[in-house]
């Protein structure tokens, strides 16, 4: 996959909230070789994602493959889960009370394959930033949150507190051998480990998703 303006139609497509979303989903892709057989748009917000779902469902052209991934926070985990619920079950899908920790799929006759991926791990609210974290050197990202936690006792930052994760992150990505790299970037450059069991899950849910032979798993 080239990079673009992450606007893609076709019958397999992953709706995101942004493009940065789109570039760590690629690069975790290509760490596990999973088959690059999919397109992207970048709604720009998680309200715009769960316009575009249904939008989809309803639209002339024939979707085979549809997957969502969505920070869990703002308001929550819930709350986001709700919001899915709602709109798949108004479209003829079975869906569950919760969200599977290994990710949730859904079938239903005549309909697309959907598959929901919440950051950071389908369990606790969060973003992202949150599941980046979790690729990093335990005790370096360690560091780096009593660094945050310290700036931010001293009154020197003034992120939002439920943009913490990304400040974490961040601080981290400043030691790297090119400070500052993009998230996408710092996991094709190790600086950030494909290998942690968060990110082999992740692929193992694209995986099943779009394998042509999944039929649909709850």
């Amino acid at each position: 996959m080239n990079d673009r303006r992450f606007e893609d139609t076709g019958p397999k497509i992953v709706l995101t909230e942004g493009k940065t979303d789109c570039h760590v989903i690629i690069a975790i892709c290509r760490a596990y070789n999973v088959p690059e057989s999919f397109g992207f748009y970048a709604c720009g917000s998680d309200d715009l994602v769960l316009k575009r779902l249904p939008a989809l469902l309803a639209g002339s052209e024939k979707m085979q493959t549809i997957g969502v991934v969505l920070d869990a926070d703002n308001p929550n985990l819930g709350a986001k889960w709700d919001s899915i619920k709602n709109r798949l079950v108004k479209e003829g899908y079975s869906v569950p009370e919760r969200p599977n920790p290994d990710g949730t799929f859904f079938d239903a006759d005549d309909k697309p394959k959907i598959g929901v991926w919440f950051m950071p791990d389908n369990k606790i609210d969060g973003m992202l930033e949150d599941f980046c974290y979790q690729l990093a050197e335990e005790a370096a990202i360690d560091f780096a949150k009593s660094c945050v936690k310290t700036a931010k006792e001293k009154s020197f930052t003034s992120f939002l507190d439920n943009h913490e994760a990304k400040s974490i992150i961040h601080t981290y990505l400043a030691w790297q051998n090119e400070p500052g790299m993009p998230l996408g970037k710092a996991i094709t450059a190790k600086a950030l480990d494909a290998g942690k069991p968060l990110a082999k899950k992740f692929a193992q849910f694209l995986n099943i998703l779009f394998s042509e032979d999944n039929h649909g798993v709850t």
